[in-house]
């Protein structure tokens, strides 16, 4: 889509494609006079490029933009991403880049059977990883390169697991805390809310995070991330969510924050999984007030809730909740085993219910 965006553009302009990039990804707070001079700076080849456009991306959520160079576009000098203040602009030029020259066979092989070792694989095992019957001659014609490719590439996504840094990611909600709201722009509140839930989903290390949490700011609140960095570039993603709710979150004090977290208990009627997800809203304002140290969040949050269940409730009995509270569950964990045990619970009152209805429906007929 990019390339073709690339090449639409260049048409309508009537520019040569190959002496022109496209850079996607841009965030609005990057105006027209600060893009030319970021991507001029950003290396030696682009100190020549001019910026001949800029066109907003809707499902991207950014601008794109299109620059021309003096003379043809050599791919291999064109960095694929330029990282500007944890925002990756990512360029796309026409063409492809040659490849390398082959390394010798022996080499190669010898590589390759490094990396299976490593895998538990070996080059015997080729054939099968590659869809191919060792035990039967093939009399069609050799596949070609590409087909190569493609086939092991295949077989590598078999024995090598994707990183989560490069796998596809949902982007989070975005966030300005402006005077007048951007597009789709949500409340503070369950904005911090959703963002938290998301950080802590995510398997990936402290910096991807802090990138992806950049990545969906915009304005004011952005603004407070870079005043943040400036004194700590390695800011942790906790940190960034406490500069943010303190800046545009309710003025509550620790101990306030602290005390609703303490007197919250199980309502009549309320579902232990219900009253445990309430709950939990409470506590991660608490951690981000500081009034809860993270190394104590689970220990913290399974006290609380043994305390704040209705008293005798059967599910703080069958999970042992009380038992376990010197090593206690993580909130994931928590949660699905409560629901599952809810889910149990439910279908035993069903069972017990028709049973009831049946002896009465025979006692009546006799």
């Amino acid at each position: 889509m990019a390339l073709h965006l690339l090449e639409d553009w260049c048409k309508g302009m009537t520019i040569d494609p190959k002496n022109c990039l496209l850079v996607t990804g841009v965030s609005e707070e990057f105006d027209e006079g600060s893009i030319e001079p970021i991507l001029r700076t950003s290396t030696k080849y682009l100190s020549e490029c001019k910026m001949r456009g800029r066109m907003f991306v809707r499902e991207e959520g950014a601008f794109a933009v299109l620059c021309e160079l003096p003379s043809a576009v050599d791919p291999l000098q064109v960095p694929s991403t330029i990282t500007v203040e944890d925002v990756v602009w990512r360029v796309i030029a026409t063409g492809s880049q040659p490849s390398p020259a082959p390394a010798s066979n022996v080499e190669f092989l010898k590589k390759m059977s490094a990396f299976l070792g490593k895998e538990g694989k070996t080059l015997a095992d080729m054939p099968g990883l590659l869809g191919l019957d060792p035990g039967v001659p093939h009399l069609e014609p050799a596949p070609s390169p590409d087909e190569w490719v493609k086939a092991l590439g295949k077989a590598l996504e078999k024995v090598v697991p994707p990183h989560p840094e490069s796998s596809p990611y949902r982007k989070l909600r975005l966030f300005s805390g402006g005077p007048t709201p951007i597009p789709g722009e949500e409340a503070f509140e369950p904005w911090l809310e959703h963002t938290t839930e998301m950080l802590q989903e995510w398997a990936v290390p402290d910096a991807e995070k802090r990138r992806r949490l950049v990545e969906c700011l915009r304005g004011p609140a952005l603004d407070v991330i870079r005043t943040v960095k400036l004194s700590n570039p390695g800011v942790k993603v906790k940190d960034c969510l406490e500069a943010l709710d303190h800046a545009f979150g309710r003025t509550e004090g620790l101990e306030d924050v602290y005390c609703k977290f303490l007197n919250a208990r199980q309502q009549k009627g309320e579902k232990v999984s219900a009253y445990i997800q309430r709950l939990e809203k409470l506590l991660q304002r608490a951690i981000m007030r500081g009034a809860v140290a993270v190394e104590q969040m689970d220990r913290t949050r399974l006290a609380q809730i043994v305390r704040g269940i209705q008293y005798q409730n059967p599910i703080l009995l069958h999970l042992r909740l009380r038992e376990r509270q010197d090593n206690p569950p993580s909130y994931s964990q928590l949660i699905k085993e409560v629901r599952e045990e809810e889910e149990r619970q439910a279908a035993g009152e069903v069972w017990e219910e028709e049973v009831t209805i049946l002896i009465a429906n025979e006692t009546s007929q006799s």
